[in-house]
């Protein structure tokens, strides 16, 4: 965190400080101190065997500690003092962390080369000044956003301040990193304000088919709940307004974040958007832009995204070592991120993580877009949400533990086939916070019990129908499926090709990688053989069609060894035998007239016919 030194000018009366001073070291002397100010030097004050006083210049100007300052980040809290220095009728005033303090590195940094701590003097310098400090101020700075109890009320963390049950909290101080400074959530004024700010919300339900305003809108709301385990990703290509659509999202959080100063993009490090995303506790943090252009850098924006995406899924941050070899904690995303790009990250670990929004051309309604714009910058997206933080702090603990049932009951039915199982509790989080948010517009006047069971209900569609649409993503990156659609992609382009159990051309050899001669009848084998046909049976070589595999991904690899392959190919039910006797997943087969081993498929598998 960055401080500012502060000049101040040179004291103005000079008689009085002499005074002043005066009468303190009297008062030391009476009081044993060990250290006084004497002049412009603070000194250390023995007191010799035969009753003399003696003094010893430790630095030749004086300071104090006037704040001791807890920065609460809600994991890992540092302390800083505040300091005020006069050195050659100059007051300085300024900010060390502890530790800085204590090593006394800071005296030559904030006051410069007239600033001396006389040979041998260094620890009894750091001691005089704590000693002569006198009462210190104590402050505990709030360094994140979200939800802190503060006594027996809870109370929302946010640029603007502390929003609780009864409005803003003048008492709590809180000093955000800049990228968050714009997450500003005022109270409504009065009960006309609220309503007409949750019917403006209401409007972006509008904008795009159900299947994205939903989820979107739910998601905006569950946010400011916490404790989420998933991201959501709004894909489309360019000129489909999905930065525009994540940017009215982002405005119920402050007003002026538009799409032109949304909180972050994939073009800064790793570091950084975890870092942010921890700071952003229960809020909604949009990441704009993945955008891979097929360059070299690809693969360090894909590693960007992998570790964005994995660390908020697994509620896990990197730990690091400090300084001095000690570990510091981990620092997981606590936010919801809600990010955009023009293409899905791959990986279907990391795609299971996320909820997948694909925003076609033309989707998004201009007219009524341009009205929640307007709706956006007077503020009313972040007032609806400013009432429904007040509506929580009221009932912090009961709304959290109507939510984790509500969850518990929506997650218990079974995910269909092909769908990931982190999927049904995704969509439970956003149903029980879509209802709960709901619930919290009845109460505040602007829907009705009919339109409140409406909307439940269209969210409920518009769920199912997405939950159908993760499918094909989930298909697209599960490595065994790929596996099998790269050696469809090898046969078909002439890089390789199956035989029959006697190593001759098959049934409809040129379906197989083979092809036929300009001249005379004969087949010629492409490229590498990967297997052996027999009757309805494929049996494929580990080693060579993962070979061929990797080559047909190309820059794209499997991201798994051969062996973790074969474990996904059961897994998968792609495996129509195993070697049950050996505990081993590979079959003996004789082909060519030679054992061998391979993993035993179905033809129809490779060829897309199950």
């Amino acid at each position: 965190m960055n401080f500012r030194m502060v000049w101040m000018g040179p004291e103005d009366d000079s008689d009085a400080v002499g005074r002043a001073s005066e009468l303190l070291r009297e008062a030391q002397r009476s009081s044993g101190a060990k250290y006084e100010q004497r002049g412009a030097e603070m000194a250390r004050r023995e007191v010799l065997a035969d009753g003399r006083v003696k003094y010893t210049a430790v630095i030749n100007f004086s300071a104090r500690i006037v704040s001791d300052l807890l920065f609460d980040d809600d994991a890992a809290p540092r302390r800083y003092f505040g300091l005020e220095a006069n050195i050659e009728g100059q007051k300085i005033a300024f900010v060390v962390a502890a530790a800085e303090f204590n090593r006394m590195g800071w005296v030559l940094n904030q006051l410069g080369p007239q600033a001396i701590i006389y040979p041998g003097q260094l620890q009894h310098a750091r001691a005089a000044i704590q000693w002569l400090s006198g009462q210190i101020r104590q402050e505990r700075i709030y360094t994140h956003l979200g939800w802190r109890k503060h006594g027996t009320d809870w109370v929302y963390l946010n640029a603007g301040g502390a929003a609780g049950a009864r409005g803003s909290r003048a008492d709590l101080r809180v000093e955000l990193p800049t990228a968050l400074q714009r997450y500003q959530v005022p109270p409504p004024k009065d009960p006309g304000e609220l309503v007409c700010a949750v019917r403006a919300s209401l409007r972006c339900l509008s904008l795009a088919p159900d299947r994205i305003s939903f989820p979107l809108l739910a998601g905006v709301y569950r946010a400011a709940l916490g404790n989420l385990d998933f991201s959501l990703f709004l894909t489309g290509p360019s000129g489909s307004f999905k930065t525009t659509l994540a940017a009215l999202c982002q405005q119920h959080f402050g007003a002026e974040m538009d799409a032109g100063h949304l909180p972050a993009s994939f073009a800064s490090t790793s570091n950084s958007l975890e870092e942010l995303a921890f700071h952003a506790k229960d809020a909604l943090l949009v990441v704009d832009d993945f955008v891979p252009t097929g360059r070299s850098g690809d693969s360090e924006l894909h590693n960007v995204a992998e570790r964005l995406f994995r660390a908020a899924g697994n509620h896990q941050g990197r730990s690091r070592l400090g300084g001095a070899g000690q570990l510091i904690a981990s620092r997981p995303p606590r936010a919801l991120v809600l990010a955009t790009g023009e293409e899905v990250p791959r990986g279907q670990s990391l795609r299971a993580r996320l909820l997948i929004l694909e925003l076609g051309p033309g989707e998004v309604d201009r007219v009524r877009l341009s009205e929640c714009q307007s709706a956006a910058q007077q503020g009313q997206l972040a007032t609806a949400m400013g009432g429904f933080l007040r509506w929580i702090a009221g009932q912090y603990e009961t709304v959290q533990e109507r939510l984790r049932t509500r969850v518990q009951e929506l997650r218990t039915y079974r995910a269909p086939d092909g769908r990931h199982a982190r999927l049904p509790t995704t969509l439970a989080e956003l149903r029980a916070g879509w209802e709960l948010w709901l619930l919290f517009a009845l109460e505040a006047g602007a829907i009705g019990a009919a339109e409140q069971a409406a909307l439940r209900h269209r969210c409920e569609r518009a769920l199912d129908d997405l939950a159908v649409l993760q499918r094909q993503y989930h298909q697209a990156s599960d490595p065994a499926l790929r596996f099998v659609s790269l050696l469809q992609a090898a046969l078909a382009g002439g890089h390789g090709h199956v035989a029959n159990r006697l190593g001759k051309p098959p049934e409809s050899p040129a379906i197989w990688g083979w092809q036929r001669k300009f001249t005379g009848r004969a087949w010629i084998p492409q490229g590498t053989r990967i297997g052996w046909i027999a009757g309805s049976d494929l049996f494929l070589d580990p080693a060579l069609s993962y070979q061929v595999a990797q080559q047909a991904a190309g820059t794209e690899r499997l991201l798994l060894s051969e062996q973790s392959l074969r474990h996904r190919l059961r897994e998968s039910g792609l495996l129509a035998s195993v070697d049950a006797g050996r505990q081993m997943l590979p079959v003996r087969r004789t082909l060519e007239g030679r054992p061998k081993q391979v993993l035993h498929l179905k033809t129809g598998d490779l060829l897309g016919r199950r």
